[in-house]
């Protein structure tokens, strides 16, 4: 059998408002599906006896869900949704909620992370969905930015036909004036001479720019008590943090400034803890034309190798529309260095990437060179590939240190869609922990750098140490999920841990193998139980290590009072033996809320711990009270 996949949308058990005007002789349900590892749910319209049949209604129905399309019938339905009742008034118009203000924001936000990402094609797609659902608050602004995406593709007709329709839609919108400067860019570059006219000078007149972002706040408050003790604070703390990005566009170019970095105010302690990070603040150039782009500051490395952070440049080159060369440099960043930059380490790479090939398969390959004090700190050679369809998604990842002729990196996750709506997954890893580098032979000395450490040892007893310091580590994870009914679905996985022992050397002492830790977790998931679009989840957790065995029940539960306020009450039972021969039993009781406001979400926890300890004749029992309270502005 066929169906038609009305609208898609990241969750479950998601709100959805169907809209009136569907045939009411077919089915209307949702299923679950996963996608780079997120779980999406679509909303469907079923069923359909052939291919044919569903085609010859996919017109009528996409003018009421743009962006329809029609699907084999593979998967079970998660939940059945009562037929619509047929509207009232005869040529009524679709209704606008088909989508809830969460799921609109949400789009909006995919949206916005896909321009700063310059995935345009995926911008397009998300935004027209956004436009096409109707009168809503962030209509002006998805129109304004899918008028912005289409320019960024090249698609200047596109563009200049969507900043009219902005313009006759919302003449005096916030963002008129500047829809209207693009319009006008993009006219004005349609007449500029040609190579046989003469030259003339042409003013074009850059944007105002856009600017998004959020802030949020957060305290948190902690305080213990325990039997020989008393009461203490153990934690009281403000957490800010700020991710603004500014984005505008002149004639030839595209520039954008990012700044995200977050402070945390120790009221405890304020001279020791309280501290400022910078997470990334830098400047992108990007010219339209050629694909080329050049950025400058603390910036992240998103694909390829182990280096996450850094203060340096980069720069990539399009080769052609599929192809791209990356080459950065500079200073990575450690836990030391959080507003400074770490001169002690420097480095260079580069990373190509391949785009899309034989249809399913993306790759990068990447080389970095990394020194440290002026010594060859770590040297690797890597790739990634990626391999996705409608029903299997997997990643691999290796990378091999030229230096010390070994394997840091191997890692594959894979997903796998089956039939009713069953998901199976694997996770493998194995690697060096930490990854080897020079610096390694550090660890555990009082010397802060090589060439401290130069000093004492020579160079080839320096990369013995840094070797003996290196533990190999292994992590299996092997787990899948399966409806049993329309408001029950079951999952469960297993891992199995290994980190191996490191030999005494250089004064540090050994530290010994871990030998198998094994984690096996099971959980039953319900939704509409009580109400509709609540969640309950029932989970059994079982932790065998080799300091103790731990044994836990969770039961935790979304209650929506309304379609702006869930409260999350949560309560977990742990009860653990350790090797010593003492047994540890833990309750918490927690109750989450949160409520949104416009662009604002605001939350509150409150949690509660209780601890009793028993063993060689003794009783010791110790709590917790902890809270948090806070909010976000999206904007």
């Amino acid at each position: 059998r066929y169906s038609i996949v009305l609208a898609s949308a990241p969750g479950q058990s998601l709100p959805w408002h169907h809209d009136p005007g569907l045939p009411r002789h077919y089915t209307l349900y949702t299923e679950q599906v996963h996608f780079n590892g997120a779980r999406y749910e679509r909303l469907c319209l079923g069923y359909f006896s052939s291919r044919k049949q569903a085609l010859a209604q996919l017109p009528a129905l996409r003018k009421l869900y743009p962006g329809a399309w029609v699907e084999k019938t593979g998967l079970a339905a998660q939940r059945i949704l009562r037929p619509p009742k047929p509207a009232a008034v005869t040529g009524q118009k679709a209704s606008p909620g088909r989508l809830s203000d969460k799921q609109l924001r949400q789009l909006l936000a995919r949206a916005k992370t896909a321009l700063r990402d310059k995935q345009y094609g995926k911008a397009v797609r998300l935004l027209t969905a956004l436009v096409e659902a109707g009168d809503h608050p962030y209509a002006p602004t998805a129109l304004e930015l899918l008028g912005l995406a289409r320019q960024r593709k090249h698609q200047d007709n596109h563009a200049a036909a969507i900043y009219r329709q902005y313009l006759k839609k919302y003449p005096q919108g916030e963002a008129a004036d500047r829809v209207r400067q693009r319009l006008a860019g993009l006219l004005t570059a349609r007449r500029l001479p040609t190579a046989s006219a003469p030259m003339q000078t042409v003013q074009v007149e850059e944007d105002n720019g856009l600017t998004y972002g959020s802030l949020s706040q957060f305290y948190r408050h902690n305080r213990s008590q325990t039997s020989d003790a008393g009461s203490l604070t153990t934690l009281s703390q403000l957490v800010s943090f700020a991710d603004i990005t500014h984005e505008r566009q002149s004639r030839r170019f595209d520039h954008r400034f990012q700044f995200t970095a977050d402070h945390t105010l120790d009221f405890l302690d304020p001279m020791q803890h309280s501290e400022f990070r910078f997470i990334e603040t830098y400047y992108e150039i990007s010219q339209r034309k050629t694909g080329s782009s050049a950025r400058i500051g603390r910036q992240a490395l998103r694909i390829g190798g182990l280096l996450k952070r850094f203060d340096g440049l980069s720069g990539g080159y399009q080769l052609t529309p599929d192809m791209r060369l990356n080459l950065l440099g500079g200073f990575p960043v450690d836990v030391i260095n959080k507003t400074s930059i770490n001169r002690d380490k420097i480095f260079y790479g580069l990373t190509f990437e391949t785009g899309r090939f034989l249809e399913h398969w993306d790759a990068n390959l990447f080389y970095f060179d990394q020194r440290f004090n002026g010594e060859q700190d770590r040297r690797s050679l890597g790739s990634e590939v990626r391999y996705r369809d409608k029903t299997r998604n997997a990643f691999g990842m290796i990378d091999y240190d030229l230096f010390y002729h070994v394997i840091n990196i191997l890692q594959l996750n894979a997903n796998l869609l089956l039939d009713q709506g069953r998901t199976l997954y694997l996770n493998a890893f194995m690697r060096k922990t930490p990854v080897l580098a020079t610096g390694n032979a550090l660890i555990g000395r009082s010397e802060t750098s090589l060439g401290a450490l130069m000093k004492t040892l020579d160079i080839e007893q320096i990369h013995q140490l840094a070797h003996d310091r290196t533990a190999n580590s292994q992590t299996l994870t092997l787990g899948g999920t399966q409806p049993l009914n329309r408001k029950f679905q079951a999952s469960g996985d297993i891992t199995l841990t290994r980190v191996g022992g490191t030999p005494a050397s250089g004064g540090v002492a050994a530290t010994e193998d871990t030998g198998v830790d094994s984690f096996f977790n099971l959980q039953l998931t319900g939704n509409n139980l009580l109400k509709k679009n609540d969640i309950a989840v029932l989970g059994l957790r079982y932790y065998n290590t080799r300091p103790s065995d731990t044994l836990s029940l969770i039961a935790n539960t979304r209650f929506p009072l309304s379609s702006k306020w869930r409260i999350n009450p949560r309560v977990q039972l742990d009860y653990r033996r350790l090797d010593n021969g003492r047994t540890q039993t833990k309750l918490r009781t927690i109750l989450r809320s949160d409520y949104q406001y416009r662009r604002i979400r605001f939350d509150f926890e409150i949690g509660y711990d209780d601890t009793s300890e028993n063993g060689n004749g003794q009783s010791l029992g110790s709590n917790e009270l902890f809270f948090l309270l806070g909010y976000r502005w999206d904007f």
